[in-house]
């Protein structure tokens, strides 16, 4: 059996960051039909509308944009195969600089949206047994970080999140994990020190950071039918320590 998308229907959120570009473009390849949300990159949006994926610009942090998404989708369709939960924001501060609208912004788009989008599509994937939710994690969100207690917190509830749905949900066969794809390039980890930065590769076995391109190929394998009856996990796409 191949690896194939094919005839799936997914949205995913963030879908013009480094990994939700790269990965939209492959579940596009792989036969999918895909429908994303994106922020502000209306450049990159409308690259990936020319290849076919149908984008809607959306503050996730608004409920009521997220309820117009789901009109705006149900235009489409009224049934999903998989939602992958992929956009996320940072504000690093110390919780002693950091601000309270730093840290509900933050909260809002990388925790929040995720339980209130859910809660809007959950019939959307009851329709389609062995549908899959597939969220964005991070190693922050079991080890904490310096200066980025908001991100954590966030990516820990999101963790949270995935294993309490996995058990909420079973029974109607919808499959939910959680990845984690490691330290790549991205428009967040770019903001970050170069010491930071190196730190980050000499703590990889293998002395490298996540390639997006091969990030993105296993969430078509974990969305594909050749993965089956495993929900509730966290996957690691990542050589660094993660305990």
């Amino acid at each position: 059996m191949d690896v194939t998308l094919s005839g799936k229907q997914i949205l995913v959120t963030g879908g013009t960051s480094a990994l939700g570009r790269i990965f939209v473009r492959r579940a596009l390849e792989e036969g999918a039909a895909v429908f994303f949300t994106y922020h502000q990159n209306t450049h990159e949006a409308s690259c990936l509308a020319q290849l076919g994926a149908k984008g809607f610009q959306v503050d996730l942090a608004k409920r009521a944009e997220i309820d117009q998404l789901k009109k705006q989708i149900q235009s489409y369709t009224r049934a999903l195969d998989a939602i992958v939960q992929n956009a996320a924001t940072v504000r690093d501060h110390t919780i002693q600089n950091l601000t309270e609208s730093e840290w509900d912004e933050v909260l809002g788009v990388d925790l929040d949206s995720v339980y209130y989008l859910i809660k809007r599509f959950l019939s959307f994937l009851f329709k389609k047994p062995g549908s899959r939710i597939l969220n964005v994690v991070s190693r922050a969100g079991l080890q904490g970080g310096f200066g980025i207690a908001n991100y954590a917190a966030a990516k820990g509830g999101l963790i949270a999140l995935t294993k309490s749905l996995a058990r909420e949900i079973g029974k109607k066969q919808v499959l939910v994990n959680a990845l984690n794809p490691g330290f790549m390039k991205s428009h967040m980890t770019q903001r970050i020190p170069e010491q930071a930065f190196r730190q980050n590769i000499e703590e990889s076995v293998l002395g490298t950071i996540s390639d997006p391109e091969a990030v993105a190929d296993f969430m078509i394998y974990l969305l594909s039918d050749r993965f089956r009856g495993v929900s509730g996990q966290i996957f690691h796409f990542d050589s660094r320590g993660t305990n």
